[in-house]
């Protein structure tokens, strides 16, 4: 009886072993399913996320490129597209990853940069790199709106690259604008008067000093009329001009200055509306080249550049004054 008991003990110990071998086999099946799930699971949130992270980059890059760029259009295409160049190849894109495009009429350039990006863990299901690219264009129109205006202004005419032009001489004179000419000076004469952008009376001398030198701090748009600045204020602009000429720390001349340069000021094209008020018909900017004269003979002199500023951007007419818009 007792041996009878022990082989029942023995098949019963051979059974359960049997049974727990056959266990861990599938344990062991489930387990391999189950790392490669679990990788896949790795390679779509870490993969996936490094595409994302990746593109997201390439699209930023391409985005500044293209602004950076068409600071210098449409002036001097081929800088634009060497300081594109520049700033993509600085950030991690090389020369064969790159396109850039300028429009047919300078206005517009366009940056294709792309890249592969290597996979982790999707290299175990078979997928080893993935490309990513991105495509931005900014292109530069007419300033047809802007803040910062400084209150002097000219006619409506043909502006001249490294003209000198009056901005301002003494104040509105009773026989009215003669239209902008050539004088024996060599500088380009127009209207007389300085501007008073608020359109409201009387604002004094501080704060038409305060405009000169910073710049009138609210919006001004193509077809606004402003009112025309009553008396010579020659003490204010003297104050004024000298102040933003003080600023400029790098030796800067109307052909070699920096973008930001306090001695560059965009001042409103106008059209005489009569002895009180003037339109706006456009934007341009000048090279502060200096202030004299006092009272009625005072005078603001600057020589017209072509520059892009902040601001909004239309069809209006192209006196030289730029702004820049982004598209993707």
């Amino acid at each position: 009886m007792f041996k009878k008991s022990r082989e029942k003990i023995r098949k019963w110990v051979v059974n359960v072993t049997q049974a727990i071998s056959n266990q861990q086999g599938s344990v062991i099946v489930l387990v391999a399913i189950g790392l490669v799930v679990l990788l896949g699971c790795a390679s779509l949130v870490i993969d996936v996320g490094l595409l994302y992270t990746s593109r997201s980059r390439l699209v930023n890059t391409a985005d500044a490129a293209a602004l950076a760029g068409a600071q210098e259009l449409p002036m001097n295409p081929e800088m634009a597209r060497e300081v594109a160049r520049e700033y993509v190849l600085a950030n991690g894109v090389s020369e064969d990853e790159l396109v850039i495009e300028i429009g047919a009429d300078q206005q517009s350039i366009t940056v294709k940069p792309r890249q592969n990006v290597h996979f982790l863990f999707a290299r175990v299901l078979g997928f080893t790199e993935q490309e990513v690219h991105a495509s931005a264009t900014a292109f530069t129109g007419s300033l047809t709106g802007t803040i910062g205006v400084v209150p002097f202004s000219i006619e409506e005419q043909e502006l001249l690259g490294g003209m000198e032009y009056v901005l301002k001489e003494g104040a509105w004179r009773d026989e009215g604008s003669t239209g902008a000419a050539l004088e024996e000076d060599g500088k380009m004469h127009g209207w007389y008067g300085a501007l008073d952008p608020d359109n409201i009376p009387g604002g004094g001398a501080n704060e038409y000093r305060e405009r000169v030198k910073n710049g009138y701090q609210t919006i001004l748009r193509v077809g606004d009329r402003l009112l025309i600045e009553t008396g010579n204020m020659s003490g204010p602009t003297c104050d004024g001009v000298e102040y933003r000429i003080a600023q400029c720390k790098n030796g800067c001349t109307y052909s070699d200055h920096d973008l930001d340069c306090p001695r560059v000021m965009i001042i409103p094209v106008i059209r005489v509306v009569s002895s009180e008020e003037v339109e706006i018909t456009g934007f341009a900017a000048f090279f502060l080249e200096g202030v004299g004269g006092q009272g009625k003979d005072n005078y603001v002199v600057g020589r017209f550049v072509k520059m892009v500023a902040s601001g909004e951007l239309g069809g209006g007419t192209d006196y030289g004054a730029y702004a820049v818009k982004l598209l993707h």
